[in-house]
């Protein structure tokens, strides 16, 4: 039924220009209490690396972090907390993506967090996650942060093979990998999970069952699981074929089930891990951006920071002239979309679809062919549909 895998949900998505309204400077635009929107959610970009790795094209550059980075960091989340929209909403996840956020010192980390939770409104439980790779992540760093309502670590470990992390360009042994994260989990108070990459030129399955050996003695409470993807940026070999992509990832669902995991998105097994900041954009809730080439939309207005770290700051010096698009509020339906695909589920919401015939022949063929089945009344992808989801992701948004 198909040919060719789309790897990311960034390839599996139609275009949103149509619902554009235009640009509404920020300050001015979310001056009125937010309107039962649901909890929301904080992304903070640190966009400093250690090292680059070989897969990796993200924004992020290979520097030191600069020493006043967190400063505007916290100035930005200043700024927000004056608007009356900021002032009314509730928040429950915050995620520090990059780049690799641990490069910023314990005491940029402490000033970060104490502003966050000074000045905004979070509930009790609120997740609040960190992205850090094994070796900027010390033992004293993980004190620090733990005493400042972090309770969450995403590692990117990748693999513990000695030699492929070397081809990676990661830094430190696997041996070494895999203690820092028993360390982590023997803490006891902190939600752990890692990123594994799969199907990189000339791994075998005996090498990928290894790493699925690990995450199992370290019991962590989830993991995405990335095949490699050849993208412009990157400077790894390139992928194997799609038979043997389909076979790992086959290997990676059979075993980690057996093991107690399961599907919660398209490239995520977990056993614990809610994950709350992606289900919550998932489902469409507001998400602040916070920091240099952060990206989010807040009351339907989408916000994308300036990545160069001057024009950053200027904009933070300067936030009544910072704008965002403003896109009609039809666009959360695209947006949960393409959440209910990358949660296992055809999407809700039939009557975006043009052709409803269309449609109900090509939910016939998925089922047809074992893509999808249909429980507790909704269509829900099998494990050969994720394999598949984002092409099939792809498709459906075609017929919107």
């Amino acid at each position: 039924m198909f040919e060719k895998r789309i790897k990311t949900h960034h390839s599996a998505m139609a275009e949103g220009k149509k619902y554009a309204l235009g640009p509404r400077p920020v300050s001015q635009y979310l001056t009125s209490p937010e309107q039962d929107r649901g909890n929301g959610t904080i992304y903070i970009h640190v966009p400093f690396c250690p090292k680059i790795c070989s897969f990796c094209n993200m924004r992020r550059s290979l520097q030191d972090a600069e020493p006043d980075y967190h400063r505007y960091v916290v100035k930005e989340i200043e700024n927000y907390a004056k608007l009356p929209y900021i002032q009314s909403q509730t928040f429950d996840a915050v995620y520090f993506g990059g780049g690799t956020p641990t490069m910023l010192s314990d005491e940029a980390f402490r000033e970060i967090l104490q502003a966050l939770f000074s000045n905004l409104s979070f509930t009790e439980d609120a997740e609040v996650t960190v992205e850090t790779t094994v070796t900027e992540l010390t033992e004293e760093k993980i004190t620090v942060l733990g005493e400042n309502h972090v309770n969450r670590f995403s590692v990117g470990v990748q693999t513990f093979n000695d030699e492929e992390r070397i081809r990676m360009n990661r830094v430190g042994s696997g041996e070494k990998a895999y203690q820092k994260l028993k360390y982590l989990k023997d803490q006891g108070k902190f939600t752990l999970s890692m990123d594994l990459i799969y199907n990189y030129a000339g791994q075998t399955l005996d090498d990928l069952r290894r790493d699925l050996e690990s995450i199992q003695e370290l019991e962590l409470d989830g993991f995405s699981m990335y095949s490699l993807i050849d993208m412009k940026g990157s400077r790894i070999d390139l992928s194997q074929d799609l038979r043997s992509d389909e076979m790992m990832f086959r290997e990676i669902a059979e075993t980690m089930e057996a093991a107690g995991y399961s599907f919660l998105e398209l490239t995520k097994m977990v056993k614990g891990d809610q994950y709350r900041y992606i289900m919550n954009r998932h489902r469409a809730a507001d998400t602040l951006p916070l920091g240099a080439g952060a990206g989010g939309s807040v009351n339907h207005l989408m916000m994308m920071n300036e990545i160069n770290l001057d024009k950053y700051r200027e904009s933070v010096e300067h936030f009544d002239t910072r704008k965002g698009m403003l896109f009609r509020p039809e666009y959360d339906e695209i947006t949960r979309f393409k959440g209910d695909i990358q949660t296992l589920f055809l999407p809700g919401n039939e009557t975006l679809y043009r052709d409803q015939q269309k449609y109900q022949r090509y939910r016939q063929q998925l089922m047809d062919e074992g893509y999808v089945k249909f429980c507790n009344d909704k269509y829900k992808l099998t494990d050969k549909g994720v394999f598949w989801g984002n092409t099939i992701s792809r498709e459906l948004s075609d017929m919107i």
